[in-house]
């Protein structure tokens, strides 16, 4: 009987579970501004746009929820400014219209690609600023809190073409390469008009 007991006892220990715990929708408990809701900017769904002259970027970061609003903002605007040129850079490295392979060693090439590597890009300015906190769950299903901040970053959309026309012509190089880069950048450039024009729409 105690034998039996005992099974009985162990085999009830072993049918406990823990209880599995659910990931629950994130929850906004606090905008900048007493805001009532997140600008459809700030959404997190887009990189990269265009707005009336200029091209605009948009550069997110998240922090623990008792860090300071202004540095988080000040954070997500310094990581904005180099996201920027890497995007930049990858949308017209893979437009299709430049062959990296053959364009490694050419002068234009390189002067571009150090150009936006170096962050020497001039003229971008903060545009808007946005920060809320959050309640999210982890990767656990635990609660946690963040605080969310997004940077708005613009700059004239003649200069930023400018800018990158110089640098691709600065050097020289092989004409074809110095061609395909600069239908590179047009396409680059047509696309953020077509994505301003759909959103119009």
């Amino acid at each position: 009987m105690r034998n039996v007991l005992a099974i009985f006892i162990f085999g009830m220990a072993g049918c406990v579970t823990t209880p599995t715990k659910e990931f629950a929708e994130s929850k906004v408990l606090e905008r900048i501004a007493n805001k009532d809701e997140t600008p459809q900017w700030a959404d997190g769904t887009k990189a990269m746009g265009e707005e009336s002259a200029d091209v605009v970027f948009f550069s997110q970061m998240t922090m623990g929820a008792n860090s300071r609003s202004e540095a988080c903002i000040k954070a997500a605007e310094l990581d904005g400014r180099s996201a920027m040129l890497r995007y930049i850079k990858e949308n017209i490295s893979s437009s299709g219209q430049v062959n990296e392979t053959d364009a490694a060693s050419d002068p234009g090439y390189e002067a571009l690609t150090a150009f936006l590597s170096q962050s020497k890009l001039s003229g971008v300015r903060p545009s808007d600023r946005y920060w809320e906190k959050v309640e999210q769950s982890d990767e656990n299903g635990d609660r946690v809190l963040k605080l969310r901040c997004v940077v708005k970053l613009a700059i004239k959309k003649t200069e930023l073409q400018r800018q990158l026309r110089e640098a691709t012509m600065a050097q020289g190089g092989n004409p074809q390469i110095r061609e395909s880069l600069l239908n590179a950048q047009k396409s680059f450039f047509d696309g953020l008009s077509e994505q301003q024009g759909a959103q119009a729409h």
